[in-house]
């Protein structure tokens, strides 16, 4: 009987482990340029938004540095849970840095175009 109720613990414990492997880094994300949001920034508010996604950019890269998270999660599901959930992040940055350069065209805010970062 103590033989058969090790087993079922030692099971459970195993798949707990490798269910966690899943989701094992969390990748800041940023939320999508509502149409009110849009129409109440200025340009000085675009480019200090356009500023925050390159640190949003910059702070997923940084998530995605290798770290015991990284071999955890490749264990847990061959590192496929936390490919996806960076690529996510970078689209959902990516898609509101867009929205926020398509409002500055539109209104002219030239002049107070914040350069990207390095290598974006």
């Amino acid at each position: 009987m103590k033989f058969d109720t090790r087993i079922l613990l030692t099971t459970g414990l195993i798949t707990v482990v490798l269910l966690t492997g899943c989701a094992t880094k969390r990748y800041p994300i940023a939320t999508p340029l509502a149409p009110t949001e849009a129409s109440l920034l200025g340009c000085r508010d675009i480019a200090l938004e356009l500023a925050r996604a390159d640190q949003i950019q910059k702070q997923i890269d940084e998530t995605g540095n290798m770290d015991w998270r990284s071999v955890a999660g490749f264990l847990g599901d061959l590192g496929i849970g936390n490919g996806m959930a960076k690529s996510e992040a970078h689209k959902a940055v990516n898609a509101r840095r867009a929205a926020l350069q398509e409002v500055q065209a539109k209104r002219d805010c030239v002049k107070d175009v914040v350069p990207a970062a390095p290598g974006r």
